[in-house]
């Protein structure tokens, strides 16, 4: 049997191996079901359940975005509370607007927030709420150097 941390890193892992292609029905797995999961997207817009999300991935594989590649560059971070959990991690995402013969690799920063619940009170790891940025490297780390 698999410990927490396994599992949460399964799970992280499962998540991102879900966005190469966005493939919709794929990412549905590493959410809760109902209405319980909560994102601040890097696109900027704000999602409501997992329905929601699946909606955005499907249009925007109608319009030809994609996504061909994804990892992390720095981390994860994982700390486990119980049956809370907290993920932090820099990555990068190989992005493939409609229209592009070339992806643009695009780094981000990503918390995730974890529960031991599926949505219906099942004992799974799910992610719950996430929030995603881009991570600008030519900002200054300290504001002014």
């Amino acid at each position: 049997m698999s410990t927490d941390l396994e599992r949460i890193l399964e799970v992280h892992r499962g998540w991102y191996e879900a966005n190469v292609g966005l493939v919709a029905d794929r990412m549905l797995r590493y959410f809760p079901e109902g209405n319980g999961y909560h994102q601040f997207n890097l696109n900027g817009h704000t999602y409501h359940g997992v329905l929601d999300k699946h909606r955005l991935w499907v249009n925007a594989a109608k319009i030809g975005l994609s996504i061909t590649a994804i990892k992390d560059t720095v981390g994860p971070d994982v700390q486990v509370f119980g049956d809370v959990a907290l993920l932090t991690a820099e990555g990068i995402a190989d992005v493939l607007a409609p229209g592009q013969q070339d992806a643009v690799p695009t780094p981000f920063r990503t918390t995730e927030f974890f529960r031991l619940d599926d949505g219906k009170g099942a004992p799974d790891w799910r992610i719950w709420h996430m929030h995603v940025s881009v991570q600008d490297p030519q900002m200054p780390k300290h504001g002014t150097e």
